[in-house]
Protein backbone atom coordinates (compact mmCIF):
# COMPACT_ATOMS: atom_id res chain seq x y z
CA UNK A 1 0.00 0.00 0.00
CA UNK A 2 3.12 2.53 0.98
CA UNK A 3 4.86 1.50 -2.43
CA UNK A 4 1.28 2.62 -4.37
CA UNK A 5 0.87 6.31 -2.68
CA UNK A 6 4.46 6.92 -2.93
CA UNK A 7 4.06 5.85 -6.73
CA UNK A 8 1.27 8.57 -6.92
CA UNK A 9 2.98 11.57 -5.56
CA UNK A 10 5.97 10.90 -7.99
CA UNK A 11 3.54 10.98 -10.85
CA UNK A 12 1.81 14.04 -9.38
CA UNK A 13 4.83 15.68 -9.02
CA UNK A 14 5.98 15.56 -11.86
CA UNK A 15 2.65 16.23 -13.58
CA UNK A 16 2.80 19.19 -11.57
CA UNK A 17 6.25 20.38 -12.57
CA UNK A 18 5.19 19.79 -16.11
CA UNK A 19 2.52 22.26 -15.79
CA UNK A 20 5.01 24.77 -13.95
CA UNK A 21 7.27 24.81 -16.97
CA UNK A 22 4.21 24.83 -19.78
CA UNK A 23 2.64 22.33 -21.82
CA UNK A 24 5.03 21.36 -24.73
CA UNK A 25 3.80 19.25 -28.04
CA UNK A 26 6.49 17.38 -29.55
CA UNK A 27 9.08 18.88 -27.12
CA UNK A 28 9.94 17.50 -23.38
CA UNK A 29 11.41 21.61 -23.01
CA UNK A 30 8.36 23.90 -23.45
CA UNK A 31 9.92 27.49 -23.26
CA UNK A 32 6.51 29.15 -22.84
CA UNK A 33 3.25 27.95 -21.68
CA UNK A 34 1.75 26.11 -24.71
CA UNK A 35 5.14 25.56 -26.85
CA UNK A 36 4.58 23.47 -30.40
CA UNK A 37 7.68 22.10 -31.80
CA UNK A 38 8.07 20.97 -35.21
CA UNK A 39 9.04 22.63 -38.67
CA UNK A 40 5.60 21.77 -40.00
CA UNK A 41 3.59 22.86 -36.64
CA UNK A 42 0.33 24.24 -37.05
CA UNK A 43 -2.61 25.44 -34.93
CA UNK A 44 -6.47 24.56 -35.92
CA UNK A 45 -9.03 26.20 -34.64
CA UNK A 46 -12.49 24.85 -35.95
CA UNK A 47 -14.32 28.04 -34.65
CA UNK A 48 -12.40 30.02 -37.43
CA UNK A 49 -12.79 27.58 -40.12
CA UNK A 50 -15.49 28.33 -42.93
CA UNK A 51 -17.93 26.66 -41.80
CA UNK A 52 -18.53 28.07 -38.39
CA UNK A 53 -17.43 31.73 -39.10
CA UNK A 54 -19.12 33.96 -41.91
CA UNK A 55 -16.08 36.04 -42.09
CA UNK A 56 -13.82 32.87 -43.98
CA UNK A 57 -15.07 32.38 -47.22
CA UNK A 58 -13.38 29.31 -47.61
CA UNK A 59 -11.68 28.71 -50.84
CA UNK A 60 -7.56 29.06 -51.48
CA UNK A 61 -7.77 32.47 -49.93
CA UNK A 62 -5.81 33.22 -46.65
CA UNK A 63 -7.71 35.68 -43.60
CA UNK A 64 -5.95 37.49 -40.79
CA UNK A 65 -6.31 36.41 -37.08
CA UNK A 66 -6.14 39.38 -34.88
CA UNK A 67 -6.29 39.43 -31.00
CA UNK A 68 -8.48 41.50 -29.13
CA UNK A 69 -8.12 43.18 -25.54
CA UNK A 70 -8.96 40.39 -23.92
CA UNK A 71 -6.69 38.13 -26.00
CA UNK A 72 -9.14 36.87 -27.52
CA UNK A 73 -8.07 35.25 -31.43
CA UNK A 74 -10.95 36.22 -33.99
CA UNK A 75 -10.99 36.93 -37.63
CA UNK A 76 -10.23 40.16 -38.95
CA UNK A 77 -13.42 41.55 -41.21
CA UNK A 78 -12.22 41.13 -45.17
CA UNK A 79 -10.46 44.23 -46.97
CA UNK A 80 -12.40 46.06 -49.86
CA UNK A 81 -14.93 47.80 -51.32
CA UNK A 82 -17.61 49.18 -49.15
CA UNK A 83 -19.49 50.60 -52.08
CA UNK A 84 -19.22 52.68 -55.41
CA UNK A 85 -22.82 54.67 -55.85
CA UNK A 86 -23.48 57.91 -57.29
CA UNK A 87 -24.93 60.37 -54.46
CA UNK A 88 -26.09 63.15 -56.22
CA UNK A 89 -29.86 62.47 -56.22
CA UNK A 90 -30.54 65.73 -58.73
CA UNK A 91 -28.03 67.95 -59.36
CA UNK A 92 -27.49 70.91 -57.84
CA UNK A 93 -27.14 74.52 -58.45
CA UNK A 94 -24.66 76.47 -56.85
CA UNK A 95 -24.66 80.44 -57.74
CA UNK A 96 -21.87 82.83 -56.45
CA UNK A 97 -23.21 85.74 -53.88
CA UNK A 98 -24.42 89.00 -56.12
CA UNK A 99 -21.12 90.92 -56.12
CA UNK A 100 -19.32 87.02 -57.82
CA UNK A 101 -17.98 86.23 -54.10
CA UNK A 102 -17.22 83.25 -52.61
CA UNK A 103 -20.77 80.87 -51.94
CA UNK A 104 -20.53 76.99 -50.38
CA UNK A 105 -22.66 74.38 -49.41
CA UNK A 106 -23.42 70.68 -48.91
CA UNK A 107 -23.76 68.83 -52.31
CA UNK A 108 -24.72 65.46 -50.48
CA UNK A 109 -23.59 63.03 -47.71
CA UNK A 110 -22.61 59.18 -47.43
CA UNK A 111 -22.69 57.60 -43.75
CA UNK A 112 -20.33 54.62 -43.12
CA UNK A 113 -19.56 51.67 -40.49
CA UNK A 114 -16.44 50.28 -39.68
CA UNK A 115 -16.40 47.55 -37.08
CA UNK A 116 -12.44 48.05 -36.60
CA UNK A 117 -9.87 50.08 -37.26
CA UNK A 118 -8.68 50.72 -41.08
CA UNK A 119 -7.72 52.50 -43.35
CA UNK A 120 -10.45 54.11 -45.60
CA UNK A 121 -9.87 55.48 -48.90
CA UNK A 122 -12.63 57.89 -50.02
CA UNK A 123 -12.53 58.83 -53.65
CA UNK A 124 -14.83 61.00 -55.97
CA UNK A 125 -15.48 62.79 -58.85
CA UNK A 126 -18.52 65.18 -59.19
CA UNK A 127 -19.10 66.99 -63.17
CA UNK A 128 -20.00 70.43 -63.38
CA UNK A 129 -21.51 73.34 -65.89
CA UNK A 130 -20.53 76.73 -65.73
CA UNK A 131 -23.38 79.31 -66.64
CA UNK A 132 -24.45 82.96 -66.41
CA UNK A 133 -25.85 83.94 -62.77
CA UNK A 134 -29.67 83.48 -63.62
CA UNK A 135 -28.65 80.05 -65.92
CA UNK A 136 -30.08 81.90 -68.97
CA UNK A 137 -26.84 81.68 -70.88
CA UNK A 138 -23.38 80.16 -71.13
CA UNK A 139 -20.64 82.17 -70.27
CA UNK A 140 -18.36 84.21 -72.57
CA UNK A 141 -17.39 87.18 -70.87
CA UNK A 142 -13.52 86.02 -70.40
CA UNK A 143 -13.70 86.63 -66.77
CA UNK A 144 -12.22 83.59 -64.51
CA UNK A 145 -14.36 81.32 -62.67
CA UNK A 146 -13.44 79.37 -59.50
CA UNK A 147 -15.30 75.56 -58.60
CA UNK A 148 -13.71 73.87 -55.53
CA UNK A 149 -14.60 70.84 -54.16
CA UNK A 150 -13.80 69.12 -50.75
CA UNK A 151 -15.95 67.13 -48.00
CA UNK A 152 -15.70 67.48 -44.57
CA UNK A 153 -15.74 64.46 -42.55
CA UNK A 154 -18.45 63.80 -39.58
CA UNK A 155 -19.84 61.32 -37.06
CA UNK A 156 -22.76 60.01 -39.20
CA UNK A 157 -25.32 63.28 -38.38
CA UNK A 158 -22.98 66.82 -38.87
CA UNK A 159 -20.11 66.97 -40.55
CA UNK A 160 -16.72 68.29 -38.22
CA UNK A 161 -15.88 71.58 -40.25
CA UNK A 162 -12.71 72.49 -38.78
CA UNK A 163 -10.72 70.82 -41.67
CA UNK A 164 -11.82 70.26 -45.61
CA UNK A 165 -10.81 67.00 -47.01
CA UNK A 166 -9.84 65.89 -51.23
CA UNK A 167 -9.67 69.77 -51.67
CA UNK A 168 -9.34 70.25 -55.61
CA UNK A 169 -10.27 73.38 -57.76
CA UNK A 170 -11.49 74.12 -61.45
CA UNK A 171 -10.35 77.58 -63.13
CA UNK A 172 -12.57 78.22 -65.67
CA UNK A 173 -12.75 81.02 -68.57
CA UNK A 174 -14.29 81.46 -71.41
CA UNK A 175 -14.84 84.08 -73.95
CA UNK A 176 -17.19 84.20 -77.41
CA UNK A 177 -15.15 81.63 -79.35
CA UNK A 178 -15.17 78.20 -80.64
CA UNK A 179 -14.41 75.79 -78.03
CA UNK A 180 -15.07 71.95 -77.00
CA UNK A 181 -18.30 71.33 -75.34
CA UNK A 182 -19.01 68.71 -72.77
CA UNK A 183 -18.88 68.45 -68.36
CA UNK A 184 -15.79 69.82 -66.65
CA UNK A 185 -14.84 67.42 -63.26
CA UNK A 186 -13.24 67.44 -60.15
CA UNK A 187 -11.43 64.03 -58.99
CA UNK A 188 -9.20 63.67 -55.43
CA UNK A 189 -8.62 60.24 -53.62
CA UNK A 190 -8.04 60.48 -49.89
CA UNK A 191 -6.41 57.89 -47.27
CA UNK A 192 -7.23 58.12 -43.64
CA UNK A 193 -6.88 55.65 -40.52
CA UNK A 194 -10.00 56.01 -38.78
CA UNK A 195 -10.93 54.19 -35.10
CA UNK A 196 -13.88 51.65 -35.45
CA UNK A 197 -17.46 53.19 -35.54
CA UNK A 198 -19.78 55.32 -37.58
CA UNK A 199 -18.73 58.17 -39.98
CA UNK A 200 -20.11 60.40 -42.62
CA UNK A 201 -18.42 62.26 -45.79
CA UNK A 202 -20.01 65.43 -46.91
CA UNK A 203 -19.04 66.83 -49.95
CA UNK A 204 -18.78 70.62 -50.59
CA UNK A 205 -19.30 72.62 -53.46
CA UNK A 206 -18.08 76.19 -53.50
CA UNK A 207 -18.06 78.82 -56.04
CA UNK A 208 -16.24 82.15 -56.51
CA UNK A 209 -15.14 84.65 -59.13
CA UNK A 210 -12.74 86.99 -56.85
CA UNK A 211 -15.98 89.49 -55.19
CA UNK A 212 -16.05 91.44 -58.42
CA UNK A 213 -19.31 93.04 -59.83
CA UNK A 214 -22.79 91.88 -60.41
CA UNK A 215 -21.84 90.68 -64.08
CA UNK A 216 -19.44 88.61 -63.17
CA UNK A 217 -22.16 86.52 -60.96
CA UNK A 218 -22.22 83.13 -62.00
CA UNK A 219 -23.61 79.56 -61.42
CA UNK A 220 -22.29 75.90 -61.35
CA UNK A 221 -24.37 72.67 -61.67
CA UNK A 222 -23.10 70.02 -59.72
CA UNK A 223 -23.83 66.43 -60.01
CA UNK A 224 -25.25 65.71 -63.47
CA UNK A 225 -22.52 62.73 -63.50
CA UNK A 226 -20.52 62.18 -59.81
CA UNK A 227 -19.31 59.08 -58.44
CA UNK A 228 -18.25 57.87 -54.61
CA UNK A 229 -16.48 54.97 -53.74
CA UNK A 230 -15.29 53.83 -50.54
CA UNK A 231 -12.97 51.67 -49.75
CA UNK A 232 -11.54 49.29 -46.81
CA UNK A 233 -8.25 48.10 -45.46
CA UNK A 234 -8.52 46.59 -42.03
CA UNK A 235 -5.54 46.45 -40.11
Amino acid sequence: MKKIITLCIVCLATISTGWAQGVGIGTTNPQEALHIAGNNSTVRLEGLNNINNPKNKGGADLYNVVVDSNGNLTLLDISGEMSSEATVSSPVVLQTMADSGKNSNELYTKTFTLTQRAYVVVTYYISMEFESYDGSAKIVDGRTKIANNYWYLGNGLAPDTSKKYGMTTTVYTNANCDTASGYIYNSRTVTMPLDAGTYSVHLNGEVYGGGMTADAAFRVTFGDYDRLDLSVIYL
